[in-house]
């Protein structure tokens, strides 16, 4: 039977809101159980919007986007020793339940896990033996595979149409850049801030046809909605208090027949008037984990007439993960593509508190935090020889 060493963990404090940085003492683990060494792990918006309230979220470690080495596993897991593995958090059977949501995540040392339940949810994915990105960049891996999702979906039902996306983030970010590089057509990547549509277009290369703006001047950007020309796709992927504001913009502008990717979150009893009595959330759980259940559905918009249709989905495959793997290792895509601190595992409380704070979370100058661990070599588990 394993027994874990002494490692450091990042908390969530008694109050909910904050981080803080805790020793977690030695531990026997079961047999059943995968033992892995954290090597990287990304904060995403669900992680600061769990914290600032506007998500539940149960889970008293967070951490979903991570990258670990296997230092134990029993026969029949899956994964063996000296395996790196990509965490894919939404369980496969049971995606009510994620790592890092709803259940312990990976801003720690050591992660452990049941292997039969790994096994069953599918929650970890084997990185390729002759890969040989760094872990930084590995931790992109689960984002740019959420990416790959939306776009699969919207490309499904739109072909390669331009693409209008309302959120500035890590996944504005991506999406932006990969549809333009992988279809050739235009994107249109909107901010609710001018100065932070400013600071992003000087931040870091842009594809010729990406251009960037704010919610006020999407209009002049992309011209009259209704003249039929604008993006006939579009993702919504800002923070959920932007959502509602998102949603109404993306369907101003958007053209009759446009489809829109609600990868952004609801609460499960908010409703949109101009949809009338359509659950929102409900739509994100069409998809789940690569596997198409339910095509785009048509709605009519009250307020301008005009038909717009909702897809919407949750987790990934394994193999958007390993197709964010090759694009990555083919630098199609990098993690240079998007603002970026690296931390160590105890300045992350710091860094998460000022994402969150109003006064400084418009002058933070990244837009991804990664936590890269010590590589130092952890040896043998005691007792699992």
């Amino acid at each position: 039977m394993p027994k874990v060493p002494q490692h450091s963990v990042v908390w969530r404090l008694p109050n909910q809101s904050g981080l803080a940085v805790k020793q977690q003492t030695p531990e026997q683990v079961s047999d059943s159980a995968i033992v892995i060494k954290m090597l990287s792990a990304a904060v995403c918006g669900t992680d600061l919007a769990i914290l600032s309230g506007t998500r539940p979220g149960g889970a008293e470690i967070l951490g979903h986007e991570g990258v670990g080495v296997v230092l134990y596993a029993p026969e029949h897991s899956g994964v063996s020793k000296g395996e790196r593995v990509i965490i894919n958090p939404v369980h496969h059977k049971h995606p009510e339940s994620v790592i890092g949501h709803s259940r312990d995540g990976v801003f720690r040392g050591l992660f452990w896990i049941d292997a039969a339940d790994a096994v069953e949810g599918r929650l970890l994915v084997s990185c390729p033996k002759e890969c040989l990105l760094g872990d930084v960049e590995l931790a992109l891996a689960e984002p740019l595979a959420s990416v790959l999702y939306s776009l699969e979906l919207l490309q499904e039902h739109c072909g390669a149409t331009s693409l209008l996306i309302r959120g500035s983030g890590t996944v504005g970010i991506l999406a932006a850049k990969l549809w333009t590089r992988l279809t050739g057509s235009c994107a249109i990547l909107v901010s609710q801030s001018e100065a932070h549509a400013r600071w992003l277009g000087d931040s870091t290369c842009w594809p010729a046809n990406v251009r960037i703006c704010c919610s006020a001047d999407l209009t002049n950007v992309i011209g009259e909605g209704s003249s039929g020309l604008g993006p006939k796709a579009a993702i919504l992927c800002c923070s959920r208090e932007c959502a509602t504001e998102g949603l109404r913009l993306l369907m101003d502008v958007a053209p009759e027949g446009a489809t829109i990717d609600l990868m952004a979150g609801f609460p499960a009893e908010h409703r949109e008037g101009r949809l009338g009595d359509v659950n929102l959330d409900a739509i994100r759980w069409n998809n789940i984990r690569g596997v198409s259940s339910s095509p785009p559905a048509a709605f009519a918009d009250r307020s301008t007439g005009k038909t717009i249709y909702l897809v919407g989905h949750r987790g990934t495959a394994e193999r958007h993960i390993l197709q964010a793997i090759d694009l990555l290792t083919r630098r199609i895509i990098s993690i240079a593509d998007v603002p970026h601190r690296l931390l160590t595992l105890e300045q992350l409380p710091g860094a998460v508190k000022q994402m969150l704070a109003t006064e400084t979370r418009r002058t933070t100058k990244w837009v991804k935090a990664v936590v890269s661990f010590p590589q130092e070599d952890c040896g043998e588990l005691n007792g699992a020889g």
